[in-house]
């Protein structure tokens, strides 16, 4: 995990852990539910992989359906649908996308690269486009679309602080700013 990464890295793990702790629900329950969206993974695997970082918006919209969280307003057309997790993904994406003012996609991409998401251009337009985003991308674009989706997971302020640290630490690698 880059340095730079490392504090979206802990904020999508508190997203996680705070989702299941509201539904006082652990890793091997969650590992039990989880099962039924055809993921096969253990107490400690998923452990892991939320601790690392490895959690991808799909995963998450699983774990939030495996626990029967209240979902954010915007994103419950998306997630009532029938449709395979990774268009369910891409759809809470374009929800968060056509917010006011609404972005493109491409748009997106470029300030995602300027907060250092450690893609190109390009494979950011289709990790976007897909679905296919970390968590921890996916916080870095709530905070770039200015959203307040997962207020009831995280507080707002602490996604821009982790923005504001990952700009210096970008602009200081760069030798612009002091």
């Amino acid at each position: 995990m880059s340095e730079n990464n490392a504090p979206w890295v802990g904020l999508a793990a508190r997203v996680v852990r705070v989702a299941l702790m509201r539904k006082d629900v652990g890793y091997a329950e969650l590992a039990k539910r989880l099962a039924a969206f055809g993921i096969r993974d253990d107490e400690k695997g998923l452990a892991a992989r939320v601790a690392v970082g490895r959690v991808r918006l799909e995963l998450f919209l699983q774990i939030l359906e495996a626990v029967d969280s209240e979902l954010p307003t915007i994103w419950c057309s998306a997630m009532e649908s029938a449709q395979p997790w990774e268009t369910r993904a891409k759809e809470v994406i374009r929800c968060e996308l056509n917010q006011i003012p609404p972005f493109s996609v491409d748009e997106l991409a470029s300030r995602l690269a300027q907060l250092g998401a450690g893609f190109t251009h390009k494979t950011l337009v289709a990790h976007i486009s897909s679905g296919n985003l970390s968590l921890p991308d996916f916080l870095k674009c709530l905070v770039i679309l200015r959203s307040r989706s997962l207020d009831a997971f995280v507080e707002y302020r602490d996604l821009v602080s982790a923005a504001h640290l990952q700009i210096v630490t970008v602009d200081n690698a760069d030798g612009c700013r002091a």
